[in-house]
């Protein structure tokens, strides 16, 4: 059972992952400048990490479309 059926389908979850990847890593790493006294490391090196992971999937899923 294939889940991705059409292009478009393909397209918009490549937009999502980049979509969640920018609020992942603004609420996560940005954020806590607004708030000195919340930041820390840990959290600043897991909002990097989520950003990442969600930007890599992003980038895989729209990654084939820019081979054609």
């Amino acid at each position: 059972m294939k889940v991705i059926r059409t292009e478009k389908q393909k397209d918009n979850l490549a937009k999502f992952f980049w979509d969640m990847a920018k609020v992942a890593f603004t609420l996560l790493v940005i954020g806590p400048f607004a708030k000195p006294e919340s930041l820390s490391s840990a959290g600043f090196l897991v909002g990097i990490a989520i950003g990442f992971i969600l930007a890599f999937m992003g980038h895989f899923f729209d990654g084939k479309e820019v081979l054609k």
